[in-house]
């Protein structure tokens, strides 16, 4: 179940502070266009493919964690991003937090160990794709 629940924290970060990178990325490219210009433009925007590049990871390590617990655990922690990006952006954005902000990110953490103790271990299951009705 942990191991799920550090999964779901690294994957709910990484969409998180990705998203951020891409914005920070942005200022300086043009709008987003199928031009090859524009696209190369934002190809070697070393903070927009940082950002993209953590996005995705992000997805993929929640795919990962959704493997290994059920989506009534995961769901709940991966809430706990907004409160990783506040943190980012505090100290990477200098964003000014106040007590207030302070609380609710000292919950969410508190909360997220409460799921991760409350939680029930869960016999992992395979379905094939073939199986899948169409």
């Amino acid at each position: 179940m942990w191991e799920s629940i550090c999964l779901t924290l690294v994957a709910t970060a990484g969409n998180n502070i990705g998203k951020v990178l891409q914005k920070k990325g942005t200022v300086i490219l043009p709008p987003l266009s199928f031009k090859l210009k524009v696209i190369r433009a934002y190809a070697v925007n070393k903070f927009w493919v940082i950002g993209f590049l953590m996005d995705i990871s992000g997805a993929l390590l929640m795919l990962r964690a959704l493997s290994l617990a059920p989506v009534s655990v995961i769901q709940p922690v991966s809430g706990c991003g907004l409160a990783i990006l506040s943190i980012f952006s505090h100290f990477y954005l200098q964003e000014v937090m106040n007590i207030v902000d302070w609380m609710g990110i000292t919950l969410a953490g508190i909360g997220t160990i409460g799921v991760g103790a409350g939680g029930e271990e869960q016999e992992s299951s395979a379905v094939s794709i073939l199986q899948l009705p169409w």
